[in-house]
């Protein structure tokens, strides 16, 4: 076992007390009084630390993360000493790794390689990154342990124990008799000697991980050294599940608040003539009796709200909203929505499925003013220089609302791909709605729709990706980033609609802007 001596600060002693992770160990601090945040004092506003776990994709354009047992993508904000381990980790580029980090969402920028997320994960602790064990994600979550190789031994919480394990030899029991817990370390007393974690990266030569705490267990005159890995669950999923209002708000319209396991969450008002809106964005908990709600999209265009909920007695309330700098009153003295039950009624977006008949549509390498200025405007609004940019772009209608969609593919290559981009029509007019990196072309569209927009079949290969057709189903306000993390594509799912069927690229023939 390997220590390294780059410690991450925890913002807040409540990260590392179970407070917003669970520690399965009984002598954990008891819980502060609750301050309550209020959007007209910011500095009020405080998220709790939780755990994330994850697929986790490092690189140059890329630095994301899938929740397991989720579709959506985070942007992943590690310190630059983290990010560095954690390439060095990596067999080849992009490779998915398995991730755990306690930290908190911010909202994205409105520009950026970031921007295109409905969130950033801000890492405040890497618990462990592993290229290792297969798909992770399906195993249940453990408890805090510690752990070494040279001897091989391992420590477990049972109660108000610590368990001691070394293989051929009987595990031996030894009660807690003290502990202290502190931001950088955990001390745990026994009558004969004690176990002590320190923050700070720990590397296991025995395998491809990395874990955030080390460990250094006593007993007698016998002295171990490994690694630790604090609790991996996230303790604060007991607010999910799917909320409505009672009445109609105003005569006018209902509302309903889906806070889904992955840390997203959607507001969706439904009108009387049967039309509805949607918001996307996220939330996470301040404390045990109040949660953040942030909404960064508005019908797939950027835009930030905020609301704070209290919970009681299966209701939550909020009676105020933050839009930009501004805190507005919520009329009619404010939007309390009801907890729905089963909670296991929260819908997934519904699949349909579509018969579509063979199409093969080339991309266009010839100029044309608006998809020119459509893409200098989003090259402006994200700071990125134009010159040396080439691109070759189409016209399809992706969501059925009878308005062409613009594809552009430019000359942002790398071995696995090039970048594509995708804006809405909306009443005539292109707004950006998805970046597609790692993106091989021809690609086809899927027989099945997600929010009334087609899948997409990408077909991904290079950078030390296995060649396979990868399906991107949209999100609700996008489709996701990387095709290499998407689920593989049956052959049902893969209609016989091919957009880029030339297969040119624009390095290639493109229009240079």
């Amino acid at each position: 076992m390997k220590a390294l001596k780059t410690p991450v600060t925890l913002i807040t002693l409540l990260a590392l007390q179970a407070c917003s992770i669970i520690d399965n160990n009984p002598l954990s601090p008891k819980e502060m009084p609750i301050s309550m945040a209020n959007l007209d004092q910011p500095k009020s506003v405080k998220a709790q630390t939780f755990m994330m776990r994850g697929e986790v994709i490092l690189g140059h354009e890329v630095r994301s993360i899938q929740p397991c047992g989720s579709s959506a993508q985070f942007w992943l904000d590690l310190p630059a000493d983290k990010f560095q381990q954690g390439m060095k980790l990596l067999s080849t580029p992009y490779q998915p790794i398995y991730g755990e980090f306690i930290g908190h969402l911010t909202s994205p920028p409105k520009q950026g390689l970031s921007a295109d997320y409905q969130a950033q994960f801000i890492v405040e602790q890497v618990n462990l990154l592993s290229t290792e064990g297969g798909n992770r994600c399906e195993k249940q979550a453990q408890p805090t342990k510690a752990f070494g190789t040279e001897p091989f031994w391992s420590v477990a919480f049972q109660d108000e124990q610590l368990i001691f394990s070394q293989p051929g030899a009987t595990k031996q029991t030894f009660p807690i008799t003290t502990s202290r817990l502190q931001k950088d370390q955990r001390q745990y007393r026994l009558d004969s000697g004690e176990l002590i974690l320190n923050q700070g990266s720990c590397i296991d030569n025995m395998s491809d991980s990395l874990y955030g705490w080390s460990a250094t267990f006593t007993q007698g005159k016998q002295k171990y050294q490994g690694c630790a890995t604090l609790s991996n669950q996230d303790a604060t999923q007991s607010w999910v599940g799917l909320y409505q209002t009672q009445d109609e708000i105003s005569d006018d319209f209902n509302v309903s608040l889906k806070i889904n396991p992955d840390h997203t969450a959607s507001t969706t008002y439904t009108y009387n003539d049967g039309s509805n809106t949607t918001e996307r964005g996220y939330w996470q908990q301040l404390n045990s009796k109040q949660i953040q709600v942030v909404m960064t999209h508005h019908q797939q265009q950027y835009l930030v709200s905020e609301r704070l909920f209290e919970r009681e007695n299966g209701q939550l309330h909020s009676d105020k909203e933050k839009v930009g700098n501004v805190v507005y009153p919520i009329a009619n003295g404010g939007l309390t929505v009801v907890k729905q039950h089963p909670t296991d009624s929260i819908a997934s977006m519904s699949d349909n499925t579509q018969t579509l008949s063979a199409l093969a549509i080339p991309s266009k390498a010839n100029f044309n003013a608006k998809v020119d200025q459509t893409l200098r405007n989003y090259l402006q609004i994200n700071n990125t220089d134009p010159d040396d940019t080439r691109y070759r772009w189409l016209t399809y209608d992706l969501n059925g609302d009878g308005q062409e969609e613009l594809l552009v593919q430019l000359n942002w290559c790398g071995s696995g791909g090039c970048t594509l981009l995708i804006f809405d029509n909306e009443q005539q007019q292109w707004r950006f709605n998805s970046r597609i990196t790692l993106v091989q072309t021809p690609l086809n569209l899927g027989t099945n729709t997600h929010d009334k927009w087609q899948d997409l079949v990408l077909f991904v290969r290079g950078g030390g990706a296995e060649p396979n057709q990868h399906i991107l189903r949209y999100n609700g306000s996008h489709y996701p980033l990387n095709p290499s993390v998407a689920p593989v594509a049956t052959l049902d799912e893969i209609s016989q609609v091919q957009l880029f069927s030339d297969g040119l690229t624009p390095f290639q023939e493109g229009v240079k802007l």
